[in-house]
């Protein structure tokens, strides 16, 4: 999954709400689930909502300050007596919940991990017998411009796919102790046991032109991945989006009236037996 990854994850969580949910509502839930890594905690109070008033979400992410996000989240919401957040690091180990549950969401988290494999069968671990694990990983990543956008040479944003890329593979390879894993998603979910394992994806598509909330998100997560990647961009190209993202330039992209945003959300499933 691309995002949410900027300051502001409750609003692009909003964004890409309607497609997650696509995917994770026909899951089956019963008293108690889990949501790995929630962010702002959009599809924890969602959970939240499936489970009713007896239900349990268990909110686990290895930051407090996300906790408190999700805690607010779900205070507003009316379902804070439904939510338990946990502070822990998937690479210390399998999550110590205090009952199995019937399904453990976790959009955009696993690949933090140091092992996915490890990661993914600490997760099926999790699970109450016909239990569903969902990971949302993969998808593609957000297309929001024209090929050429007048700005620099044509192919912006193809050759900020490519560097990004790049910043990945540099982040992913220089951490002490990580394991390649040269098997897709749904192979690490049957090598953890899980079976009628298997993948769906939903587009999120916002034509242009964008207004309001979606075009900020846009801008927003352009601007993340730049920062990103820019030791991996030529200096035309840094130059490029400097002018495409600096509000106070002739060239900035939230006068344009042909920014989009499309993108897809895969979430890939296994059942405990």
């Amino acid at each position: 999954m691309t995002g949410p990854s900027t300051g502001d994850p409750a609003a692009a969580e909003a964004m890409f709400a309607p497609a997650e949910r696509a995917l994770v509502d026909p899951l089956p839930v019963r008293d108690a689930v889990a949501d790995i890594g929630p962010g702002a905690g959009t599809m924890t109070v969602r959970l939240a909502e499936r489970v009713g008033p007896t239900g349990r979400v268990y909110a686990v992410d290895n930051d407090e300050a996300m906790l408190e996000r999700v805690r607010d989240r779900a205070e507003r919401a009316g379902v804070a007596d439904r939510v338990r957040t946990l502070k822990h690091d998937l690479d210390d180990g399998p999550v110590p919940l205090p009952e199995p549950v019937s399904l453990v969401w976790s959009g955009a988290c696993v690949h933090h991990a140091l092992s996915w494999s490890v990661a993914v069968t600490g997760l099926a671990g999790l699970l109450a017998p016909g239990g569903v694990l969902a990971l949302g990983e993969g998808g593609l990543p957000m297309r929001c411009l024209p090929w050429d956008v007048g700005v620099g040479r044509p192919g912006l944003e193809v050759r900020l796919d490519a560097a990004h890329n790049e910043w990945f593979t540099a982040w992913f390879q220089d951490r002490q102790g990580v394991v390649r894993q040269p098997r897709g998603w749904p192979d690490l979910l049957r090598s953890a046991g899980l079976e009628q394992v298997t993948s769906r994806s939903v587009l999120v598509d916002l034509p242009a032109p964008l207004q309001g909330p979606a075009r900020h998100v846009a801008l927003a997560e352009l601007a993340a991945r730049v920062g990103r990647a820019q030791q991996f961009l030529d200096a035309d190209d840094r130059d490029a989006w400097t002018r495409l993202l600096e509000p106070d330039s002739p060239d900035w992209l939230g006068r344009r009236t042909d920014v989009a945003l499309l993108t897809a959300r895969t979430v890939h499933t296994g059942s405990a037996t």
